[in-house]
């Protein structure tokens, strides 16, 4: 039996709506996500210790990715994907616009190994699998992956790019396919790793340096690592706060956990409390720089 760790509250951490997708700059030693519903892109200095609103726009900001450029990100939107300008703070260009029904929008997003972004959509109301998986390639050519998903979200790979992990909320699981990172392709599913014993749904996921999954359960305020070859959870954080969204590894040895959250319902209303704040927990166990989006 494992022991359960506790994470933080973040001090000084602004109070997103619907904070999601964290991610580690490594060059910058800086950490960005996304509030969803309020539009923006957050940074983190951490050494300075200093939060700033990257950009503030009126759409949804539904995924954050480092590009091969330090100067510049990848930011998901309702139905484009944008390059963000960091130092002028703007939206520099659209890179795809993508084809979906009015009531779906973009959502968790994540770069593979050959410099690929891989993005999903979901049903607005949660309801309908009217979404999909994407995968954007350098080259700017977009291709659909998969449909019928519900609620598109977490995106991972094994540390020697042979697997795939993929996370269609409702489902309560975590698909694994086989991969072919030559090509981009989703080839057989290998297995479901279940987590319906859990109160919430799986949400965004990260991969540390051993190679397990930690996935963020929504609803359920935890975050699980996961030995994904054999299915199971061997380790567990707890989270002060219900809506436990997604995490990365971050900091100058990879080995603090970031964990964002979203706020309790009614998400409109303002009152003191650790909801939708980025949480954080020291680890002995690291994480790895994130792959970056190759701009040619």
């Amino acid at each position: 039996m494992y022991a359960v760790r506790v994470a933080q509250p973040l001090k000084d951490s602004p109070r997103a709506v619907l904070g999601e997708g964290p991610i580690w700059d490594e060059r910058r030693d800086i950490l960005y996500w996304v509030d969803i519903m309020g539009g923006k892109i957050y940074s983190y200095d951490a050494l300075k210790g200093k939060f700033d609103v990257l950009i503030k726009i009126n759409d949804y900001v539904t995924c954050v990715a480092l590009t091969s450029d330090p100067n510049f990100l990848l930011v998901t939107l309702k139905d484009r994907v944008a390059l963000v300008d960091i130092s002028k703070k703007v939206i520099a260009r659209i890179l795809a616009k993508i084809d979906e029904p009015e009531s779906n929008r973009l959502n968790d997003c994540k770069v593979d190994a050959a410099g690929r972004l891989w993005f999903g959509s979901m049903d607005m109301n949660e309801r309908s699998p009217s979404g999909s998986l994407y995968v954007l390639e350098p080259n700017g050519v977009v291709r659909k992956v998969l449909s019928g998903v519900t609620i598109s979200n977490g995106i991972a790979w094994s540390l020697d790019n042979r697997y795939m992990y993929y996370i269609d909320s409702p489902t309560k699981k975590v698909m694994v396919f086989n991969y072919d990172i030559n090509n981009g392709r989703l080839l057989s599913k290998v297995m479901d790793i279940d987590l319906s014993k859990y109160n919430g749904v799986p949400d965004g996921m990260t991969m540390d340096s051993q190679g397990y999954l930690w996935v963020a359960i929504y609803g359920d305020g935890r975050v699980l690592r996961i030995d994904a070859e054999r299915g199971i959870v061997v380790d567990e954080v707890k989270v002060s706060v219900p809506y436990t969204t997604s995490c990365v590894f971050g900091g100058p040895a990879f080995s603090t956990l970031f964990i964002t959250t979203a706020r309790n319902f009614p998400r409109d209303v303002e009152r003191d409390s650790d909801d939708g704040k980025l949480h954080f927990l020291n680890l002995d166990v690291g994480g790895y720089a994130l792959y970056k989006y190759k701009l040619i």
